[in-house]
């Protein structure tokens, strides 16, 4: 054997030392620890815990729901449409002469109160014209006094030599010259009139409160009659035609017979987004035009609101409806029975709502709906009072599987439907 010493400390090395234990006992070491190793395993799965099995609830899906309630409200009909003036004009000469002055039409878009003056036209032609017309009326009055005169001789003569006036003929008491010369004064008069009217259409005023679109003349040009001066509109009044469908106008219990009463009842109320913001507007329902339109089967009912560039006092922000803004329009009718009012979200597809029975499973009910909104649905037929109306999303609905119902707040929509029917009884 080779036993190598340290000389330092006479200590045996490991690999001197592993030489020294002899192989059947290495292996009876190995064969141990593996004879160890397999018990502790087997001991391990022998007393493993036991996996407790949970019986898995198979639980329904939650269904929220609200109560389906008739209430008897008006059918609110949504349009829209662009604002117009209701009176627009084109502004023509009525006389030949040059423009002298342009006072309220020199800016496109300047407003004009009624009766200042627009523009101006030379009129020295017309004062001249005025002047000729006076000297020709005193002529015949100058004439008509003569023949009064002779006429009043002529009479006098005749009784003179013994012969009866009465008798004589009209020639001989100069009863033609004397209606002669009344009609000369006539006519002069009658020029006169005319040379003043002529004089006066040379100021043109505003016929009404309104804006210039456009002006079409300048200072120093030259016009005759009929040439066009501008184009303008007056702000009294604006209007707007709101398109509505033939079941629309049944809606709103407007006829096609345009009867006032009918009219009368239905309100209007405009909106139109500005700088972010919607700002709302009260209009009155003045007629419906006599025709439907071909394209669409559609009639036009027009909706009018008086003084539209009025400042609101209470809301400094919100602009004038001016000619060509975009608005939308809810039109609020006469009222209807037993109607119900549900959330948008209530509908499905194919025109149907969920309802909950009273074993507290789905059932798909078809409806008729009178109409539907951004925010509402109004049934017509398909519902009962205080049936259970599911208004959340389901995964994979099937009639007749059980739901958890839970009643949610419908407190919402019920204020918005009491609004409509407060609107309409104002």
């Amino acid at each position: 054997m080779n036993i190598k010493e340290d000389p330092s400390n006479n200590t045996v090395t490991g690999e001197t030392a592993a030489s020294t234990v002899p192989p059947k006992i290495q292996l009876a070491i190995v064969a141990g620890i593996l004879l160890l190793a397999i018990f502790l395993a087997t001991l391990l799965f022998v007393f493993k815990p036991k996996a407790e099995k949970l019986a898995v609830k198979d639980e329904p899906p939650l269904a929220e729901f609200v109560l389906a309630k008739y209430v008897d409200i008006p059918i609110p009909v949504t349009s829209q449409g662009n604002i117009a003036a209701k009176t627009n004009i084109k502004l023509v000469a009525e006389v030949s002469g040059r423009v002298t002055q342009m006072a309220q039409l020199k800016l496109n878009g300047g407003f004009f109160k009624k009766g200042e003056p627009l523009l101006s036209i030379d009129d020295t032609d017309y004062r001249l014209a005025i002047t000729k017309a006076r000297a020709q009326v005193s002529s015949a009055q100058q004439q008509l006094a003569r023949v009064k005169t002779e006429a009043e001789q002529a009479r006098f003569d005749l009784k003179q030599i013994g012969r009866d006036p009465s008798s004589s003929t009209d020639y001989a008491l100069r009863k033609p010259h004397l209606a002669e010369a009344r009609a000369n004064l006539q006519a002069a008069k009658a020029d006169l009139e005319i040379a003043e009217l002529q004089l006066s259409r040379t100021q043109v005023n505003a016929p009404f409160d309104g804006r210039v679109v456009k002006k079409q003349v300048d200072i120093g040009q030259y016009v005759t009659p009929g040439t066009l001066l501008a184009d303008i509109y007056s702000t009294e009044t604006v209007e707007i035609r709101l398109p509505v469908s033939l079941k629309e106008t049944e809606l709103l219990g407007l006829g096609l017979r345009n009867e006032q009463s009918q009219i009368d009842s239905i309100k209007v109320t405009l909106t139109s987004e500005y700088s972010g913001r919607n700002f709302q507007w009260n209009a009155k329902l003045s007629h419906t035009e006599g025709e439907l339109d071909a394209r669409n089967r559609q009639v036009y009912a027009v909706a009018e609101i008086d003084d539209p560039y009025k400042k609101d006092e209470a809301d400094p922000g919100r602009p004038p409806l001016t000619p060509g803004m975009f608005v939308k329009a809810k039109l609020i009718g006469v009222p209807r029975k037993n109607v119900i009012v549900l959330a948008r979200e209530a509908l499905r597809h194919g025109g149907e709502v969920w309802l909950i029975d009273e074993k507290s499973k789905l059932q798909r009910q078809k409806i008729e709906l009178y109409s539907k909104d951004r925010y509402f649905i109004y049934i017509k037929s398909g519902l009962k009072n205080n049936d259970r109306v599911i208004i959340n999303a389901i995964n994979f609905p099937v009639n007749g599987m059980p739901v958890s119902p839970v009643k949610t707040n419908d407190v919402d929509f019920r204020i918005e439907v009491n609004n409509i029917h407060k609107s309409e009884n104002e």
